[in-house]
């Protein structure tokens, strides 16, 4: 009798599938924010949406196919005839609106989507809207649980508080729909560049910073490191929607390269907005960071490192990892590179809290204004209000800006960790 041979049973190993990441940039500025992006960042996918057809042409994008490593969206065509929409949010966002159907499609199976928007403008804060979402919607690895960021600039000063107040109700609402939101104003360019340097450069030198971060992310998340970080983590910091974003990153070389990497990423010369960041002493809730070095990474900077960033606020979910770059340099030490994602509370929790708590206030006060005595309701009387003291504009202005001064002194220092200051002093 001949026994039959049973073939052995193979183990098939899957592969991770690859993470896929779209940036869109939305309207004129977005639209050259992503542009640039596109011609030095690997591992992500580029489109720019506009309602005006010179908007392609001045990022040097033909809206053909197979011309450029960015896609083409233009929209609103039967509103706008080929237009922007000066400064009509209403009418940016029903451009977008008539495209919602074309609009989801950018974002099938995408895991990462990141907007991108120059605000205070019709499309960039109108169509945003949109476009956020219906990225909300999107269907990733795991379906629903797509992660959506938005990278916001606010006006210069000198554009008017119109476009400053278009921005900002803007951004409000798109908060609502994104998980994180990065959030640089304009005037930051003046801290990145002198007065000399032509505007264009000076733009671009904003964008560079900004092509930094999303190389450093797509890089966390995407190479192989000693400690891994990877999808799934990202996706565990920024669990949630509206959660404001610190991103530092620094690099340096020398004796103390771990405490001068810190410093910058601490001291971040694009530091969020107040109004829209997260304070870094106490405020960050959430915590991924990476260190990047080379073969002679030492412990002692490992736990350095570490050690400051987890003092930052010792309650908070920290996730890190360890990169090692490949090449070396021929002469002297290798760089270290440290990159910091920080989230705050998430705003629609923060929002729902204080409704709870004016709530609660209210109902306090209405029972301490009615007292009962023997059945009978005895009404107490209100507390004379305090006569107002008129001040002139000049005083009112004076006030103000003292107590700005004093709140950005206030944050400059706190924003700080402990270690640095007892450096610093």
């Amino acid at each position: 009798m001949v026994k039959k041979k049973i073939p052995k049973k193979e183990t098939v190993t899957r592969r991770p599938r690859r993470i896929k990441i779209r940036v869109v940039g939305i309207g004129g500025g977005g639209a050259a924010i992503v542009s640039e992006m596109a011609k030095s960042l690997k591992g992500a996918s580029f489109l720019i949406a506009d309602t005006d057809t010179r908007t392609f042409k001045k990022v040097g994008v033909v809206p053909k196919r197979g011309q450029s490593p960015v896609r083409t969206f233009q929209f609103g065509e039967n509103l706008t005839y080929g237009l922007g929409t000066g400064l009509d949010v209403e009418l940016g966002q029903k451009a977008a609106e008539k495209e919602k159907g074309r609009i989801e499609k950018i974002f099938k199976n995408q895991d990462l989507s990141i907007l991108v928007a120059s605000l205070g403008g019709g499309v960039g804060s109108g169509a945003s809207l949109v476009f956020a979402k219906a990225a909300r919607n999107q269907k990733g690895i795991i379906p629903g649980q797509g992660l959506c960021l938005g990278i916001f600039t606010l006006p210069f000063s000198f554009e008017g508080e119109k476009k400053m107040r278009i921005a900002k109700t803007a951004l409000k609402k798109l908060r609502e729909d994104l998980s994180g939101t990065i959030v640089l104003s304009n005037e930051k360019i003046f801290k990145l560049s002198d007065k000399k340097t032509p505007l264009k450069k000076a733009l671009s030198s904003l964008n560079q910073v900004l092509i930094g971060y999303l190389k450093d992310l797509i890089e966390m998340i995407s190479l192989p490191g000693i400690i891994n970080i990877d999808f799934a983590d990202l996706r565990t910091i920024l669990k949630g929607r509206g959660r404001a974003i610190y991103f530092g990153r620094g690099v340096a070389q020398g004796p103390n390269r771990a405490e001068e990497a810190l410093k910058k990423v601490f001291q971040n010369p694009l530091g969020q907005e107040s109004e829209w960041g997260v304070p870094l002493a106490g405020g960050a809730k959430r915590i991924l960071f990476n260190i990047t070095g080379g073969k002679d990474l030492g412990l002692k900077e490992v736990e350095e490192i570490s050690r400051a960033i987890a003092e930052l606020n010792p309650r908070a979910k920290i996730i890190f990892g360890i990169s090692q770059k490949g090449q070396e340099p021929k002469r002297g030490q290798p760089p270290l590179k440290i990159t910091l994602l920080a989230v705050g509370e998430e705003k629609l929790k923060i929002k729902n809290e204080k409704l709870k708590i004016e709530s609660q206030k209210k109902k306090n006060s209405e029972i301490a204004k009615t007292k009962t005595d023997k059945g009978k309701k005895i009404k107490v009387g209100k507390p004379k209000k305090k006569a107002k003291i008129r001040r002139s504009g000049l005083e009112i202005k004076k006030a103000e800006a003292e107590a700005e001064e004093k709140e950005r002194e206030q944050e400059t220092q706190w924003e700080i960790p402990s270690f640095l200051r007892r450096k610093l002093k």
